[in-house]
């Protein structure tokens, strides 16, 4: 409830009850008032200005009425000294005389990269190893014919020991027999040639 009282030359004051005080708290705390609106509202209930409470308060202004908007000014950005214009860059280009810029020549090799990194990989490094010595060729001297006639013989000998063991031989033993036997010959006429060969050599040193 508002209760107004006037006395003789003085501006009418509002009284407000606890009840309606309370209730504008109330209502400004679930309001969308600014901190300033709220205390404007608030001095006015405490000093009872008026007969009633302020129809319009600014958000951030102390004067009443429309809020004050300050007006921007537009601001004029000057071009820094020294920064060429579109129409003058055009220019230096059309005048310019100069060699045309060339990148450089690519000369990566894509086949000799990866050996590069398969030698890194490989032997821990992408420079050349030096390559061992070749080792000197072995000559081994021409094998005995007499020696050789004689392992042949012994393999065919004991490949006949083994076909009998298995009940095999009879089928085997006349091929191989046969086959030792020209092997002995060979050797015969081996050995007499060097028989002879020998022979020759004790006559000349015998002269």
């Amino acid at each position: 409830a508002v209760v107004s009282t006037q006395s003789t030359g003085a501006q009418p004051k509002a009284q407000y009850s606890k009840e309606t005080a309370d209730l504008l708290k109330t209502m400004m705390n679930e309001s969308k008032l600014t901190n300033f609106q709220q205390r404007v509202i608030t001095d006015s209930m405490k000093d009872g200005r008026g007969s009633t409470l302020p129809t319009r308060i600014n958000p951030h202004h102390s004067k009443d009425g429309p809020s004050y908007v300050k007006k921007k000014t537009k601001k004029v950005v000057q071009k820094p000294s020294g920064v060429k214009s579109l129409q003058t860059i055009e220019l230096e280009i059309a005048n310019d005389t100069s060699e045309p810029y060339k990148p450089p020549i690519q000369t990566y090799n894509s086949q000799k990269e990866k050996e590069r990194l398969n030698d890194i990989l490989v032997f821990g490094t992408d420079k050349p190893i030096p390559k061992p010595k070749p080792l000197p060729a072995i000559v081994k001297p021409p094998k005995d014919r007499f020696d050789e006639i004689q392992e042949e013989i012994d393999e065919r000998r004991e490949f006949l020991r083994e076909m009998e063991s298995l009940g095999q031989a009879d089928e085997h033993r006349q091929r191989i027999e046969t086959e030792i036997s020209q092997y002995i010959r060979e050797m015969e006429v081996i050995d007499r040639k060097r028989n002879q060969e020998l022979l020759k050599l004790k006559e000349t040193k015998a002269d």
